[in-house]
């Protein structure tokens, strides 16, 4: 690949092509649309930044999500941030859905909205790793190579993560029903 070898023009390219996945990330981990761009411009900045050290071992769609993983966890550590996240459904779908697709999509974003006001409780690591997997679809070990965890601590911020979720949502049966799925395949 071009950018292993230093193309700066490749790296472009690859911000580009990559910028609205990390954007929905972003999204689904804040809410919030000024913190979305400002993470996403300090990625990209890490990005260019260690682009000389940019060795080609991993993918460079797996070396910018863990750049983007880091440059997230730096931001929650930040003193003055409000930590009030928000679940941002959004469709991949370009093609307008039937009305029984509407409903359920309309059902599980504000089952996703009213379970964003309780993540904020969460611990970061644990959000992180929640979100990770059971919203974004990661494998375990994708989330462990990300968040630089190994797969049983991962596993266990998960874990710890939709347990507290489910002590806190015990009366909505929708939002219940979503923390207690089994684990995506």
């Amino acid at each position: 690949m071009d950018c292993a070898r230093g193309d700066r023009r490749a790296l472009e390219a690859v911000l580009r092509t990559q910028s609205p996945a990390l954007e929905r990330l972003f999204m689904r981990l804040t809410g919030r649309r000024s913190e979305v761009e400002d993470l996403l411009q300090n990625t990209f900045i890490a990005a260019i930044r260690a682009f000389h050290g940019f060795r080609g071992e991993a993918s460079v769609r797996s070396w910018l999500r863990r750049i983007a993983i880091t440059v997230f966890q730096d931001h929650l550590r930040q003193p003055d941030r409000r930590r009030r996240a928000q679940l941002v459904l959004i469709s991949e779908r370009h093609a307008l859905p039937d009305a029984i697709q509407i409903d359920r999509q309309t059902d599980a974003r504000r089952g996703l909205e009213r379970l964003a006001g309780h993540l904020d409780a969460i611990a970061p690591k644990k959000r992180l790793a929640f979100v990770l997997h059971v919203v974004e679809g990661y494998s375990l070990e994708d989330a462990a190579t990300l968040m630089k965890a190994s797969r049983a601590a991962t596993k266990s911020r998960v874990f710890w993560a939709r347990r507290e979720l489910l002590n806190r949502v015990h009366r909505d049966v929708v939002l219940r029903d979503l923390l207690a799925r089994d684990e995506p395949p």
